[in-house]
């Protein structure tokens, strides 16, 4: 048995996988405790829990804590050298500018200062802080300092984040960005890790632990613990995975995830999503973290319905349930019950709460629900058609980095979420293109977290004057002879991936792809020195294969 857990903004979601099919799920309302709502939507499952394998999670943990500015108080040590100054991306007073650099080939160009990094370690711990993140300049070239950093400082901190291992990719603002929010939100991640283990120890389950990434793959609890920035936006990647695994094999599709408060929309090429190739933004900061390509816009089925000087808004937040479920403010969903497209809850209530919006502005109760629909799905129309606007004017890249030619334009929308029934005929003939509604559609987030295979990422760089190779993620490093080739290097991804698959929380079943090689000579003078080299692999992220057996 497999377990999926969507943990969204307004529901949890519950399922259990065994065979290839949904045998039991649940939805409770989530809850600021999270642990709780899990706990709650677990307990409500009518299955034997000493059956299960497998128990995947997706949360808006990470997510909420950026967006609303819960992150622990984290302090950052930066070295740079020169070209972009570093003080341009510091984001508050808790920053530290040591002198030391790292030049472009990874070689030492200025020593690091460490008296100047003790000092700046014991001002951050004595104004209270326990987690550091530190970044070097060039440290996927060269991780030295940033390990000898660690070195000096690590008994003063309790969480330590170095930069080199957020990613092999190189961009010096974004992996400020990116080390700043992982030390942040590692204490966060750390302390909830430990409570969902303990809620699932007291139900019985004792199986391993896997977290949702933004990029639609999973990884390890102790990988989530170590890197819970790859965790952000979550949410959406479980819709476009959900959706991957309920309709496999899609030409070209939207998908629109309609939950409470927001539709998350995203593509589907030639069964593939589509990705943001150089990392996703949160909070208006580009990070490293790489994702699925996707978009928010804030309507959904809960969103709050007002009225002013006869002027209908709907949204963008969520103030509660529905007046049809004993809410006090009147709801998308409740134009809805007007009009006989849902049977949930109270007509009663839903008609008296849609009249007084329709009073205030001169219509009766039935054009009242009938303009608040419009007005919904003309927000969720506009958002699409601009992220399509968006992913057209671009390189779109698919799962495997590679360049795709044709203009995007999706053949149908596959509607997931609770009210994804309710959307469908509004949707469409807003539209004009056909809306599909799959089996399950209300709970395909969690059926996307439980079903996603676990993925990683490393990059291999390698330089035969200096006779090195170094993967920055798992900061390790290799001699190489000055014979060393771009076949060698393969060969020694493939290796580096195998040898490090449990660090990586990889599960049994990967494949590998290369999506990314690059090979120069490096020359002085008139002659050539050596080679150096790039290599980026990932394993093939996809559905597993317990799951796809009943698809195909």
């Amino acid at each position: 048995m497999i377990l999926g857990i969507d943990v969204g903004g307004t529901h949890t979601d519950v399922v259990c996988i065994t065979g290839g099919e949904v045998v039991s799920f649940s939805k409770v309302e989530t809850s600021p405790d999270l642990v709780a709502s899990i706990n709650a939507g677990v307990s409500s499952l009518n299955v034997d829990y000493n059956n299960i394998r497998r128990v995947v999670l997706s949360t808006t943990l990470t997510t909420n804590a950026i967006i609303e500015d819960r992150l622990e108080r984290g302090g950052m040590i930066v070295s740079a050298g020169p070209g972009v100054n570093p003080d341009l991306f510091f984001l508050n007073k808790d920053f530290y500018l040591v002198e030391g650099a790292i030049d472009h080939r990874g070689r030492e160009y200025r020593p690091l200062d460490e008296s100047g990094v003790k000092q700046s370690a014991g001002l951050l711990r004595d104004s209270g802080i326990e987690s550091l993140g530190i970044v070097s300049k060039f440290s996927i070239r060269n991780q030295s300092h940033e390990v000898r950093i660690k070195t000096l400082v690590e008994e003063r901190f309790k969480y330590i984040t170095m930069g080199h291992q957020m990613s092999g990719s190189l961009n010096f603002p974004r992996r400020i960005h990116t080390t700043f929010f992982n030390a942040g939100v590692l204490p966060i991640q750390s302390r909830f890790i430990s409570s969902v283990y303990q809620a699932l120890t007291v139900l019985g389950i004792g199986s391993k632990l896997l977290f949702l990434k933004a990029d639609g793959g999973t990884f390890s609890s102790s990988a989530a613990k170590r890197l819970p920035v790859e965790t952000i936006i979550s949410g959406p990647a479980a819709s476009i995975m959900g959706a991957l695994a309920l309709r496999p094999g899609e030409k070209c599709a939207a998908v629109m995830d309609i939950g409470g408060t927001t539709t998350d929309i995203g593509i589907i090429v030639l069964g593939l999503p589509l990705f943001e190739p150089k990392g996703i933004s949160i909070k208006g900061l580009k990070t490293l973290v790489r994702g699925l390509k996707t978009v928010s816009v804030g309507v959904g089925g809960d969103s709050a319905v007002s009225v002013s000087k006869g002027v209908i808004t709907v949204g963008p937040a969520r103030k509660g349930p529905p007046c049809c479920l004993g809410g006090r403010i009147p709801t998308v969903m409740d134009a809805f019950r007007v009009l006989g497209a849902v049977k949930i809850g109270s007509e009663e209530r839903a008609c008296e709460a849609i009249k007084n919006i329709g009073s205030a502005c001169g219509m009766n109760i039935e054009e009242t629900a009938k303009t608040i629909l419009r007005q919904t799905v003309v927000s969720i129309k506009q958002a699409y058609r601009d992220f399509l606007d968006e992913v057209n004017a671009n390189p779109v890249y698919t799962i495997y980095e590679m360049l795709h030619p044709e203009t995007v334009d999706p053949e149908k929308i596959i509607l997931i979420g609770a009210p994804a029934l309710a959307f469908k005929p509004f949707l469409e003939a807003e539209l004009g293109i056909p809306c599909d509604v799959p089996q399950n559609y209300d709970v395909a987030n969690a059926i996307g977290a439980a079903v996603s295979k676990t993925t990683a990422r490393i990059t291999l760089l390698a330089d035969t004057q200096r006779r090195l190779m170094v993967c920055p993620e798992l900061g390790a490093d290799e001699g190489i002879p000055s014979t060393f080739t771009i076949e060698d290097l393969r060969s020694a991804g493939e290796r580096f991936l195998n040898r490090h698959a449990v660090f990586l929380g990889l599960a049994d079943d990967y494949g590998i792809d290369i999506i990314e090689e690059q090979c120069f000579n490096m020359v002085n003078g008139f002659r050539t020195v050596g080679l150096n080299m790039r290599l980026k692999l990932q394993t093939r992220p996809g559905i597993i294969s317990e799951f796809r057996k009943m698809l195909f």
